[in-house]
């Protein structure tokens, strides 16, 4: 199996665009394409969860209410006794008062009608008097009371005003894959590819996601273009040689886009940059082992544009379109070009190299 660097360009890209919305929740391809294949599941996971939160909201509302109806019926009780006992001394002060002198109940006389006054209250409205203190606790349970039937049902409104805030975050988060479909489908072809090409042989390795910067620029006299970085999907590094792999997960219609950049000019844009880079590194002896007592030896890359669904049938000049189950086989079946020391010294200058 060949040895990889790095992380597939698409996916890095799609990762970014994600964290600027803030959405953080993925790491690899499988983690974006199991939330899309699980989406409407993951809703319904939602909802039964706080289904089960407001379940568990009705059973405390009721201990809850089970509790305060039991204290309050302790102090109901303990309150009709004490009145019951307040009542039966009225009787007996008031019985006892007729039994004393004129004078002294003439002194009793303003006492006597407060308690007169006190007594026909208890006798007439004593189950009010009982509960005067603890309305409020009635209050307590009716409140609760209310709380409970409202949840009980109304329990699909209720759920939905618990989950609306997570449903609308994953609602979101979907918004935003779609608005990035481009990424997401070029992720999907670059997976692919890099898992074909991870079939090499240990001889080689394949770095994805390969972006050089060049200071100064390299400048291309023939399209008149100063290039100061260029970022290849793949490159892979073998005795075989150094190969240039662009992947396009197209359909027909962005092929034929005259809109969209060429993949092609694209790749040999790519090419030049990396061929002037290390040769000049090989007569800079930053590549020793490519020097030969004869001269300098000249490394010259391949391109390959790798392309998944939709393939035109046209060949162009100095790139090879393949399919990603042809790719493996191609570079394999290449005149053998490096020695393995070669191979090592190449890949450790390009990854040196790396923005």
């Amino acid at each position: 199996m060949a040895t990889i660097y790095r992380q597939i360009g698409a996916l890095t890209q799609l990762l970014d665009e994600l964290n600027r919305e803030g959405i953080d929740v993925f790491r690899t391809l499988d983690d974006v394409r199991s939330f899309q294949n699980d989406y409407n599941n993951s809703l319904d996971r939602i909802r039964a969860r706080y289904g089960e939160i407001l379940r568990q909201e009705v059973v405390e509302l009721e201990a809850k209410c089970t509790r305060i109806s039991s204290e309050l019926d302790r102090r109901i009780s303990a309150r009709e006794t004490l009145l019951r006992d307040e009542l039966e001394d009225l009787r007996e002060t008031l019985v006892a008062n007729e039994n004393r002198s004129i004078l002294l109940r003439w002194f009793f006389f303003f006492r006597k009608r407060r308690l007169t006054k006190r007594k026909t209250t208890l006798e007439n409205s004593f189950e009010n008097e009982v509960e005067r203190p603890l309305r409020r606790g009635f209050v307590r349970i009716d409140s609760l009371r209310a709380e409970i039937e409202d949840r009980s049902n109304n329990a699909d409104n209720w759920v939905e005003r618990y989950s609306a805030g997570e449903i609308e975050e994953q609602q979101r988060i979907l918004s935003v894959l779609e608005r990035h479909n481009s990424l997401f489908y070029g992720a999907i072809g670059e997976e692919r590819v890099a898992r074909e090409l991870s079939r090499l042989p240990d001889t080689y390795t394949v770095i994805n996601d390969c972006r050089l910067e060049f200071s100064p620029p390299i400048y291309d006299r023939n399209n008149n273009d100063r290039i100061y970085s260029i970022q290849i999907d793949h490159v892979v590094v073998g005795p075989t040689g150094l190969f240039l792999v662009e992947t396009k997960n197209w359909s027909r219609e962005s092929v034929e886009n005259t809109d969209l950049f060429s993949p092609i000019r694209q790749l040999k844009r790519s090419n030049y940059a990396i061929f002037m880079s290390l040769n000049q590194a090989v007569s800079g002896e930053s590549l020793a082992n490519f020097s030969h007592h004869w001269g300098d030896r000249k490394i010259s890359p391949k391109s390959i544009l790798c392309l998944i669904n939709h393939r035109p049938n046209q060949e162009f000049q100095y790139v090879t379109t393949l399919s990603e189950n042809q790719i493996a086989n191609h570079v394999m079946n290449q005149r053998q070009t490096f020695s393995q020391i070669e191979v090592n010294s190449l890949v450790e200058n390009l990854l040196s190299r790396i923005a």
